[in-house]
């Protein structure tokens, strides 16, 4: 454990991830798992992953738990406290999931515009809230929930692929890797589920999204409510539980409450189910008219041939 954190010292990395944004579609439908009751999702949650500094680890226990140094979603985004989850504990930068018994994968982006990502950073399963007064930041197991990086398997990021595949330095624990599609495309009748860490919260679910754009080769588009630290999060099939893709992109997450006023604290950018009128007038990217998801068909033999190495 103490060797662990020793190596902190040695890891001095940048916080700086740009993970490209993402906003609300019509309703807010982001649940915390405590607050869960589908046991599918449940199942899927578990392995999801929280991509987490290791500057951020102190307080190392003798019963083998650690804590991680945090804030509020309220004070770190300067968000209003009338939004929700704004008195949360932020820890991860991007969100990756579970495809082997020691294999990560997460977006592109989160590994290539990092320096130092596969060292300086952890990853910690079961980064979620117990119940609305839990802190996730608090009495983490080392052995159960925190892996590290052992190497970067294959990352691309350009204007075709964003993802990384990552070895970690031991197998995941009492976690099922996830199933994921090999051949075709999403349907277009399709319910989607995303599953993972938005603006570094701790793990939400969010469901009752559907395809909006299925005609791209290795990404699609879809009403996902997703934020910055949703980069990296498994999309899928909400009555299948398959794995269609890996969230990369979107518009952007929060827009001042009063526009006149550059100081007034900032509320989350909500537009239409279709992805019409939203609230901010920065809203994004033009190009794009909903989340963009990476298909996970695009890398599934490089994940197979990870699995079998």
């Amino acid at each position: 454990m103490k060797n662990f954190l020793m190596m902190t010292c040695f890891l001095l990395v940048s916080l700086t991830a740009q993970a490209k944004l993402k906003v609300i579609y019509g309703e807010d439908n982001r649940r915390d798992t405590y607050e869960t009751q589908n046991s599918l999702y449940l199942k899927l949650s578990t392995a999801t992953a929280a991509m987490v500094n290791i500057q951020k680890f102190y307080n190392p226990k003798d019963t083998g738990l650690v804590d991680l140094k945090t804030s509020t979603l309220q004070r770190s985004q300067n968000l209003c406290s009338t939004e929700a989850f704004s008195k949360q504990q932020l820890a991860p930068t991007c969100s990756g999931f579970l495809v082997g018994p020691d294999i990560l994968v997460t977006a592109g982006h989160c590994f290539e515009l990092q320096q130092n990502a596969c060292k300086g950073f952890a990853w910690i399963f079961g980064y979620d809230m117990k119940s609305s007064f839990h802190n996730p930041g608090k009495d983490i197991s080392i052995k159960d929930n925190v892996y590290l990086c052992e190497k970067v398997i294959d990352v691309q990021l350009n204007d075709t692929f964003d993802y990384t595949i990552v070895k970690l330095n031991r197998p995941v624990v009492g976690r099922e890797p996830l199933q994921f599609r090999t051949t075709g495309k999403v349907s277009e009748s399709a319910k989607l589920v995303v599953i993972g860490h938005p603006s570094g919260l701790p793990t939400k679910i969010a469901d009752d999204s559907k395809v909006m754009d299925n005609s791209k080769e290795t990404t699609f588009e879809a009403t996902l409510d997703t934020f910055q630290g949703n980069s990296g999060s498994a999309v899928f099939d909400s009555q299948t539980g398959l794995l269609e893709g890996i969230l990369i992109q979107g518009r952007n997450d929060y827009g001042l409450s009063d526009p006149h006023d550059e100081n007034s604290c900032r509320v989350v950018n909500r537009c239409d189910a279709d992805g019409a009128n939203c609230s901010s007038p920065e809203a994004g990217d033009d190009s794009i008219s909903g989340e963009v998801v990476f298909r996970i068909t695009a890398i599934a033999t490089k994940i197979q041939d990870a699995l079998n190495d």
